[in-house]
């Protein structure tokens, strides 16, 4: 018993031995060491490319891009710079030049003042025969221009055929044509109709000199105008009676000598009458084939002796 006391207290004692001894509560207690903070470097922000712009998406509002030809186109100076293609005195809007028509098919124009106001219509064919004719009247009171419609019948025993569709008016103070155009058509007797409508534009062949209603008197009268052609066949200029016969009658051509293209002309007709009357100076343009007019145009004036 004795030996395991000493063996018991001999343990007790080594394992206070090698124990710390308890700190007081006067000991100051030393301070944690802290690793001092660094700031980290951040390297200043770099500005983004500019991005472009999601454009908006397409719709009915989104105004056009119009690219302009670089070169200014050239303007021909055939005419005088003083002088001015009128608006046409009578025009057909339906249908227009190169339109295919079947049986019936419409015609719209515009045109006037006339004789009781009174539209005359012919259809002529590739042979010059008369393939259909009618008259209408102008939607205008007395005295004024207005429109006109009406519906064409015609009958042709080919597949197709060219033709010449011509409309006229007359002058308001006696009953000899005033105004004529046309326009080149083909006849369907079956298919399907194109029709190309045409806008209002200048007159074709334009007195302008002298003046619708104007005096002319002295022997001699300057005749001044301007306009283009479809063919290089030779103008004609004329004086007119009020039955229609022709006082004096010559033959001219444009200075731009190529159809199509502006030009103007100017003549002095000589004239010997025996008294003052109304007379209509007149310009007009032939077809070769078929033959015929194929434009007509007149003034009115006072022609003293």
């Amino acid at each position: 018993m004795r030996m395991g006391t000493l063996l018991l207290t001999l343990v007790l004692v080594g394992c206070t031995s090698v124990t710390s001894s308890p700190l007081s509560i006067t000991d100051p207690v030393p301070a944690p060491t802290v690793a001092p903070m660094v700031e980290p470097t951040i390297p200043p922000p770099t500005a983004a490319p500019p991005s472009a712009p999601t454009p908006a998406p397409f719709n009915l509002a989104t105004p056009a891009i119009v690219i302009e030809n670089p070169q200014q186109p050239i303007v021909p100076t055939l005419i005088p710079s003083s002088s001015v293609l009128p608006d046409a005195r009578l025009a057909i809007y339906r249908p227009g030049p190169g339109s295919q028509v079947t049986s019936p098919f419409q015609i719209v124009g515009r045109g006037g003042p006339s004789y009781n106001e009174r539209v005359y219509i012919r259809l002529l064919g590739e042979d010059g025969r008369v393939v259909s004719e009618q008259t209408t009247i102008l939607f205008a009171y007395p005295g004024n221009a207005g429109n006109f419609s009406t519906r064409m019948e015609f009958d042709t025993s080919a597949v197709a055929e060219s033709a010449r569709l011509e409309i006229s008016t007359d002058g308001i103070r006696w009953a000899i044509m005033d105004q004529l155009v046309s326009v080149d058509l083909v006849l369907l007797s079956e298919g399907l109709p194109r029709i190309h409508p045409v806008q209002h534009g200048p007159q074709k062949l334009a007195i302008l000199r002298p003046r619708d209603g104007g005096v002319v008197e002295g022997g001699a009268m300057t005749v001044r105008g301007a306009g283009w052609t479809d063919s290089d066949l030779p103008l004609t200029v004329e004086l007119l009676n009020q039955s229609g016969l022709a006082l004096a009658t010559h033959e001219l051509r444009l200075d731009s000598l190529e159809p199509g293209v502006l030009g103007a002309f100017e003549l002095v007709i000589p004239y010997d009458i025996p008294y003052a009357q109304y007379v209509r100076v007149a310009i007009r343009e032939g077809n070769a084939d078929p033959p015929g007019l194929r434009y007509f145009s007149s003034v009115e004036v006072w022609l003293k002796p």
